[in-house]
C-alpha cells in the first residue's frame, strides 16, 4: 500500500473510531457510572440511548438529499468536530443531555454515511478489496480505546472526567489525522442506475434492507446495555469495563478473518454465519454467569456487528454501484430504525422483568431467525 493510501485508511479510520466508537459507543461503559454518580434511571438510560440513535437516523437521511453528496468531506469533518464538542458538553448539567446526544447522533451518521461512500468507491476504484475492513475496524479501535479510557478517567474525577477526557484525546487524534483522509476518487464508470428503478436485483436490496435494520435490532441491546449487565452481577462485576473492551478489540480484528471468510463463501453466506454466530453467543450471560461466558458474547458481539456492516455496505454497492451514497443512505437509515426500537424494547423488559435477560433472548431469537432469512434471500450480486 502507498503511503497516501495509507494515510487515507487510517484517517478514515480515525473518523470511524470517533463517530462510532465514542460518539455512540462511550456511552456503555459509562452508563452504569453515570447511573451510580448522577442518579441516572433505567428509563432514562433508555431515553438518552434512543435520542442518539435517532439524531443518528435524522444525519443518515439527511444524507440521503442529492444536495448534500457534493460537500460530504467537509460534512465528514465538520460533523467529526461536532461529536468532539457534544462529547465534552455531556459533562455539563443533565438538561443538556437529551439535545446532546441527539446532535452527537446526527453527526455520526453525517460521517458513517459519507466516510464509508468515499472509501467504499476509492476502494473499487483502486481494487483494493482489503480497503474496507481496515477502514471499518476503527469502530473496533474506538470501542477499545473507550473501554480503557472510561474507567481512567473515571477514577480521576467520575463521569464528567470520563466524557471531557475522552473528548480532548479525541480532538487531539482528529487534528493529526484530519488531512489524511481526501475525497479523490474517480466516478464509477458504470451506467447510472436509479435507486428505486425496477430492476431484477432490487428484491435482493429490499431483503437487504430488511435484515439489515433486524441486525441493528439485535446488536445494539448488548452494545449498549452490556456494561451495565456485567455489572449487575455481583460476581462478575469487576470484568465489566474489560467486557467492553473485548468487545471492541474483537471488532477491530475480526474483521480481517471475515474478509478471508467472504471470499471462500462470498458476502451473503458470510453475512449467514455472522448472524448465526450472534444467535448462538450473544445470550451467553443468560445461561451462565461465568467469565468465559461473558468473553464469549463480547467477543461474538464485537466480531461480527462490524462484519455485518462490512458485507451489507458492500452488497448494497455491487446492487447499485453508481449510487454508492444512496444504497449507503438507505441501508443506514433502515439500520437506525432498528437501533432506535432495541433500546426501547429492552428498557420495558427490564423494568418488566428487572433484568435485562430477556431483552438479550429477544436479540439472539430475532439474529436466529435473519440468519434463516439471509440464507433464503439475499445472493451475491455480479457488479456491471
Amino acid at each position: 500500500m502507498r503511503a497516501g493510501d495509507a494515510r487515507f485508511i487510517a484517517g478514515g479510520a480515525v473518523a470511524l473510531a470517533i463517530a462510532m466508537g465514542v460518539g455512540r459507543f462511550a456511552y456503555t461503559p459509562l452508563l452504569p457510572v453515570m447511573e451510580h454518580d448522577a442518579g441516572l434511571s433505567v428509563s432514562m438510560a433508555g431515553v438518552l440511548a434512543s435520542s442518539n440513535l435517532f439524531g443518528y437516523l435524522v444525519g443518515a437521511s439527511l444524507a440521503m438529499h442529492p444536495i448534500t453528496h457534493g460537500k460530504r468531506l467537509a460534512i465528514v469533518r465538520w460533523g467529526l468536530a461536532g461529536v468532539v464538542v457534544t462529547t465534552a458538553l455531556m459533562a455539563g448539567p443533565q438538561l443538556l443531555w437529551l439535545p446532546l446526544r441527539f446532535v452527537t447522533g446526527v453527526c455520526s451518521g453525517f460521517v458513517f454515511v459519507f466516510a464509508s461512500s468515499i472509501v467504499l468507491e476509492r476502494a473499487a476504484s483502486a481494487r483494493a478489496p482489503s480497503w474496507p475492513p481496515l477502514f471499518f475496524s476503527g469502530v473496533g479501535f474506538g470501542i477499545a480505546f473507550s473501554g480503557v479510557a472510561v474507567p481512567a478517567f473515571v477514577a480521576y474525577g467520575g463521569s464528567h472526567a470520563a466524557w471531557i477526557g475522552i473528548a480532548i484525546v479525541s480532538g487531539i487524534v482528529l487534528l493529526v489525522s484530519a488531512r489524511w483522509f481526501i475525497d479523490d476518487a474517480p466516478a464509477a464508470n458504470v451506467a447510472e442506475a436509479g435507486i428505486d428503478t425496477p430492476l431484477p436485483r432490487r428484491s435482493t436490496f429490499a431483503w437487504l434492507l430488511a435484515i439489515y435494520t433486524a441486525e441493528a435490532f439485535v446488536y445494539i441491546i448488548p452494545a449498549t446495555f452490556l456494561v451495565a449487565i456485567v455489572t449487575r452481577i455481583p460476581e462478575l462485576s469487576r470484568y465489566a469495563a474489560l467486557s467492553w473492551v473485548f468487545v471492541g478489540l474483537a471488532a477491530a480484528f475480526a474483521t480481517f478473518p471475515w474478509i478471508a471468510a467472504a471470499a471462500r463463501l462470498g458476502k451473503a453466506r458470510a453475512l449467514a454465519v455472522a448472524f448465526g454466530i450472534q444467535a448462538i453467543f450473544i445470550a451467553a450471560p443468560v445461561f451462565s454467569r461465568s467469565p468465559l461466558a461473558i468473553i464469549f458474547s463480547a467477543v461474538a458481539l464485537g466480531g461480527t456487528f462490524i462484519a455485518i456492516t462490512i458485507f451489507a455496505a458492500g452488497l448494497g454497492r455491487d446492487i447499485f454501484p453508481h449510487k454508492t451514497n444512496d444504497a449507503v443512505s438507505r441501508l443506514t437509515v433502515l439500520y437506525s430504525i432498528g437501533q432506535i426500537m432495541g433500546p426501547i424494547v429492552a428498557t420495558q423488559l427490564a423494568l418488566r422483568y428487572d433484568s435485562y435477560s430477556p431483552a438479550l433472548l429477544a436479540a439472539a431469537g430475532v439474529a436466529a431467525i435473519a440468519t434463516v432469512v439471509t440464507s433464503i434471500t439475499i445472493r451475491d450480486q455480479r457488479v456491471s
